[in-house]
């Protein structure tokens, strides 16, 4: 029994051995394993660490240099700041005083205009006034500018170059820029200065002396969304701010003497400097000299002895691509919108331009021969009494001719005027569009009152 018992003791014996010795290599399997995590562990951080290290050490150059450009910024804006000043010439018109003056005007402007935005600067932030450089320049058209001032008698040509001369003169940083007579080249130019410098750290103020134009509109709105707005300050000139501007709610600045404060009618947009081919050069300076002068046939006719032509067509674009389009009321009748006419007053046109500006009139029915009653202007009417294309119109049959009257689409042969004779050979040139070789006067004028759904240039739907 004592042996069996042995035996059952030493079985147990050496299976707990053989389970601790399991355990023993297991836990040295766990071990080694875990002593290669550590060290791995230990590899990824020493990296980190010096990465860390180098992004501390970038860190710190970073901030040295950014303290640095703080320091040279701080240095642009408290020691140099720049004062830039922007002026539409076209809108802020220098006064008569000033331009009258000629030279001596010139440089009294940019010592009138240096002052008042230096003052401005002390009331507003008199530590860096002292300090500011003034950069103004003015953007105008030059030759439609001159042209306005001598024809409303501000100023002569000599009077206005002088003045010109003066002001250029008074600083290396003061110009007058002549933009050309392109449709709104000033208004461009001024746009793109208030988007670049209004940006630049160094720039105080922004002076801005186009208050008069809506066309800004879109440009004040951005710099109001980038937060750019606070730097601009509007330069007045016209007591009558444009209404589109008006929200803004702007500082303004309004230096006395200086600028025109009531706008001057305007008689240019382009104009060139040379009569155009077939105009002797000595009728051209006539012309533009006295309107009444024009001939018949020749240049336009004279329907108010205020208008000067001094502008002439793009001989490369037909007239309803003209910038603006002619205006068919003033050349063949009478337009009553006057000076709010958004359309060419003030073309000199040809024989052949008148035919082809009645010819466009006549594709337009008259609305009160179209609706078959006797029309009261007669044969002066700028309109169409017969439809162009006659009896073979086409739309009419699917009814949408526009030409609705009962006679307005008999034939050519049978059509009796206005006046009960058959149409002459110069109105049946005129219906097609094209011109023997003779003069073509005007129409006479007309009582336009049963013609204001018809626009200046037709056909209406091209306006």
């Amino acid at each position: 029994m004592e042996g069996c018992a042995t035996l059952n003791d030493l079985q147990k014996w050496e299976r707990l051995v053989e389970e601790q010795s399991s355990l023993f290599r297991l836990t040295l399997t766990d071990n080694q394993t875990l002593r290669l995590r550590v060290d791995e562990l230990e590899r990824e951080l020493s990296v980190w660490k010096l990465a860390f290290k180098a992004a501390e050490d970038e860190k710190c150059n970073l901030q040295k240099h950014m303290l640095k450009l703080e320091k040279n910024i701080g240095s642009l804006r408290d020691d140099n700041p720049l004062l830039l000043c922007l002026i539409d010439g076209d809108g802020n018109i220098f006064s008569q005083d000033l331009l009258a003056s000629g030279h001596t005007g010139g440089r009294q402007a940019a010592m009138l205009l240096t002052k008042g935005l230096t003052d401005y600067m002390v009331d507003v932030d008199a530590g860096s006034s002292g300090r500011g450089q003034v950069w103004l320049t003015v953007y105008c058209n030059k030759t439609g500018l001159m042209d306005t001032l001598v024809n409303n008698g501000i100023c002569s040509t000599s009077e206005f170059e002088a003045f010109v001369l003066g002001f250029n003169s008074a600083s290396p940083l003061f110009s007058i820029v002549d933009v050309g007579g392109g449709k709104e080249a000033a208004d461009a130019k001024i746009k793109e200065c208030l988007r670049v410098f209004t940006r630049f750290p160094q720039t105080s103020r922004v002076f801005f002396g186009g208050g008069h134009d809506n066309g800004y509109t879109s440009t004040l709105s951005t710099l109001e969304n980038e937060g750019l707005l606070e730097k601009v300050v509007l330069l007045r000139g016209y007591k009558t701010l444009a209404a589109e501007l008006q929200h803004f709610d702007l500082p303004h600045l309004d230096i006395g003497g200086v600028f025109m404060t009531k706008k001057l009618p305007s008689c240019y947009t382009h104009r060139r400097s040379t009569p155009p081919t077939g105009i002797a050069p000595q009728e051209h300076d006539r012309q533009r000299i006295n309107p009444k002068n024009f001939l018949v046939g020749t240049q336009s006719p004279v329907i108010s002895t205020s208008t000067q032509f001094c502008r002439y067509l793009d001989p490369s674009l037909p007239l309803n691509k003209q910038t603006p389009r002619p205006c068919t009321f003033f050349y063949l009748s009478v337009c009553k919108q006057g000076d709010k006419c958004t359309y060419g007053h003030d073309y000199f046109l040809t024989a052949d331009n008148y035919a082809e500006l009645r010819a466009n009139a006549k594709k337009s029915p008259c609305p009160v021969f179209n609706k078959n009653q006797p029309c009261p202007s007669g044969e002066s009417c700028p309109s169409g009494h017969y439809c162009p294309r006659g009896s073979k119109c086409g739309y009419r049959k699917q009814g949408k001719c526009k030409f609705i009257g009962r006679e307005m689409h008999i034939p050519l042969n049978d059509r009796i005027s206005i006046s009960g004779r058959p149409p002459s050979r110069a109105q049946s040139s005129n219906v097609s569009g094209q011109t023997d070789g003779t003069p073509t006067p005007p129409l006479s004028p007309v009582d336009l009152g049963n013609f204001v759904s018809i626009s200046p240039f037709v056909p209406q739907g091209t306006r």
